[in-house]
């Protein structure tokens, strides 16, 4: 674990006569409670880090820093260490517990052997910052082999536009702004259409099809943003995306995606 921590004294001074013990139970308090900001603030960065190198060393050590930076993210927005919050109130009174029968103090000792409720915390941030990262790394792998993929496939159309109606369906339009029928010698389906997803077909479509320009209307980007994503980062430049225009305004409810 962690060393060379710093020690701090903390007295009360003595005026005249022997400091008064409602005083000391004041400063007890009013210490606890900045102990415990400072916990809650200063001190999971470095307890993350710590955490992240014992658990999960095997990490290189750039992919560490990003993870790291994920935690912290992570615990940011964990409002059970904020004031009141369950995490904070239970730290707060640990740290007034102990104070009120102690006048040494160790601040990495107390952490390791009093705040477990604060460690399993972080060790939570950590996990699911690890996993976070695995994720986007699996995430970013898969577009690799879609832009490699694209990149080996003759474009079957010059332009495609991606429109969605007001009951949320995909509409497929050419150039012209016609309905794209879909048949055998355009698109091969290859999977049980029963475990694919809308935003899913959608990108397996484009890929296949590989178009010289995708242009993504204001409904798909706005109801599809997984898929819009998806196709930005694969297609690239590509991609345009549209911010208003008369199509968005006059596409037909009634165009839906077609298939054989």
């Amino acid at each position: 674990m962690m060393n060379d921590w710093p020690h701090y004294l903390c007295v009360l001074e003595k005026k005249g006569a022997e400091t008064d013990y409602e005083a000391g139970l004041l400063f007890k308090r009013i210490l606890a409670e900045n102990l415990t900001e400072f916990v809650m603030s200063e001190q999971s960065v470095p307890y993350l880090a710590d955490i992240l190198s014992h658990y999960y060393f095997y990490f290189p050590s750039d992919e560490r820093r990003e993870i790291l930076a994920l935690a912290q993210k992570h615990y940011e927005n964990e409002r059970v260490k904020d004031g009141g919050g369950q995490v904070y109130s239970e730290v707060l009174e640990q740290m007034r517990g102990f104070l009120e029968g102690s006048r040494y103090f160790n601040l990495h000792g107390f952490i390791v052997f009093r705040l477990r409720v604060w460690l399993e915390l972080l060790r939570k941030c950590v996990d699911n910052a690890v996993n976070d990262f695995l994720l986007e790394k699996e995430y970013q792998e898969f577009i690799k082999l879609l832009k490699y993929f694209v990149a080996l496939q003759e474009p079957k159309m010059d332009l495609i536009h991606v429109t969605a109606n007001e009951d949320g369906q995909i509409n497929l339009l050419d150039e012209h702004y016609q309905a794209i029928e879909w048949s055998e010698d355009n698109m091969q389906w290859d999977w049980d259409d029963s475990f694919v997803d809308e935003e899913d077909q959608l990108v397996s479509m484009l890929i296949t099809v590989a178009p010289h320009r995708v242009m993504l209307h204001r409904n798909v980007h706005a109801r599809f943003p997984k898929a819009a994503d998806t196709l930005k980062h694969v297609f690239e430049n590509r991609v345009t995306l549209c911010k208003r225009c008369k199509l968005c305004q006059e596409v037909s409810k009634h165009l839906t995606l077609k298939e054989k």
